[in-house]
């Protein structure tokens, strides 16, 4: 708890920190990561929700509290008989006057066993929101992360294609122009020209993708879709970093994980349901005093001014509804007890599979990087060989495909290690951005 507390102290004097360029990057739509990240932060809405469930719960515990202070309240009262007379058999008949009260009474809770166990559910409760929030704040850091990973995979597809296609656009007009001297035949030209089209195509589809990405990122971040952003973060920052290599090997402790947390928190809420279920047995005690203020009185008058007593409420029998409410605390507090047992399972496995995934993520990666250097080289060999006439149309589109395909590759794999690394990240409740 006292590291989740410094962990929070420390999220605050960041934002404080990086305020100023927050502004700065509002303003121009320029955003890194960590900038997005804590713009998320500020800005959600899905978040500002859950900080509102928060409040509520705040009030819930305050609501919890005062039905234990005094009740203070007060009545204005006016009876008539409309001029009754009382006739006791005598030539003396008594007229009954009209009467006016104003009273004012206290009432004190001395003494309730589910009163004191009801405010410690309602602070439980209040804590298990906020830990609820904490979670909402983690899935948002790791969305925005993803996002704004797929996007800038998206943009570097984007600007190998258009410089595919402008290289290519160039060998096309060399085509043509080798066609019109009579070295090559029509069915070269062709082949350029449709390699051409799907590229672009391919652009045009890399386009809406991307833009899609962006505006899921705005929808993240809580701005409108009009709203110009560019990112500043380049994708081989995030790549240049060994955190994946630490990830691999690092020991889990499952009293970071935010679910457990939870868990561990609604374990404590259901053991005091029971206990507040079987006070319903206690007794309760309570105070009152009352003060009359007699505006219109009787002329005969017995009533006190001034009333005091004590009330001890004591159930006898309900037939068994007690027993059958303090059973089903107990009930609800077994299922916890094996959802707990269960969900510690789960994230042990959950830990020990993303680390299977990053390590295949990171040999895949290296692999690709392998290849695309290799593709490249392939591809420039080539490309020389096709304008001295030495190898066919045929041969440079297949070597051009090839190496996109490769870049295409390339990309999925970096993409493919930074999520298998949020994951981990998510699953330790420590974020490296």
């Amino acid at each position: 708890m006292m590291m989740t507390q410094m962990k929070k102290r420390w999220i605050g004097l960041w934002a404080l920190l990086l305020l100023p360029s927050l502004i700065l990057a509002q303003e121009t739509g320029v955003l890194s990561l960590q900038q997005a990240v804590a713009y998320a932060e500020e800005h959600n809405k899905q978040l500002q929700v859950s900080r509102k469930g928060v409040d509520i719960y705040k009030q819930k515990v305050r609501e919890a509290i005062a039905q234990g202070l005094p009740q203070i309240g007060g009545t204005v009262n006016y009876n008539t008989n409309f001029g009754y007379e009382m006739n006791f058999g005598g030539n003396m008949p008594i007229k009954m006057k009209d009467q006016s009260n104003v009273v004012g009474s206290v009432s004190q809770l001395l003494f309730s066993g589910q009163w004191i166990v009801n405010v410690q559910v309602s602070k439980i409760a209040e804590r298990l929101s906020v830990q609820q929030a904490d979670i909402t704040v983690l899935d948002i850091r790791e969305n925005v992360c993803n996002t704004y990973y797929t996007v800038l995979s998206g943009e570097r597809l984007k600007e190998i294609v258009s410089m595919n296609l402008e290289n290519l656009n160039k060998v096309y007009e060399h085509t043509r122009n080798m066609y019109d001297a009579g070295t090559v035949e029509i069915t070269d030209v062709d082949q350029i020209r449709i390699t051409v089209g799907l590229l672009k195509n391919s652009l045009a589809t890399l386009e809406r993708n991307v833009e899609l990405s962006y505006n899921l990122l705005r929808l993240q971040l809580g701005l409108k879709a009009d709203q110009p952003l560019r990112l500043s973060d380049p994708l081989e920052s995030f790549l240049d970093k060994e955190d994946y290599a630490k990830l691999a090997v690092q020991q889990f402790e499952i009293s970071n994980n935010p679910e457990f947390q939870v868990m561990q928190t609604q374990e404590a809420m259901n053991k005091k349901m029971v206990g507040l279920q079987k006070w319903s047995y206690a007794p309760t005690i309570s105070g009152q005093y009352s003060y009359t203020y007699k505006l219109l009185k009787p002329a005969l008058d017995m009533s006190p001014q001034h009333a005091a007593g004590v009330v001890m409420s004591i159930p006898l029998f309900t037939g068994f509804e007690r027993k059958s409410l303090v059973e089903q605390a107990k009930i609800g507090y077994e299922q916890t007890l094996l959802n707990k047992s269960l969900l510690e399972d789960q994230l042990y496995l959950n830990d020990k599979q993303y680390k299977f995934e990053l390590k295949s993520a990171t040999e895949n990666y290296f692999l690709q990087k392998e290849n695309i250097d290799l593709a490249k080289r392939v591809l420039e060999n080539i490309r020389r060989k096709y304008e001295f006439g030495a190898v066919s149309s045929l041969d440079l589109t297949q070597a051009n495909n090839n190496y996109l395909e490769a870049e295409n590759n390339y990309t999925n794999a970096c993409l493919t290690l930074l999520q298998a690394e949020l994951k981990l990240e998510r699953l330790y409740n420590e974020f490296s951005y």
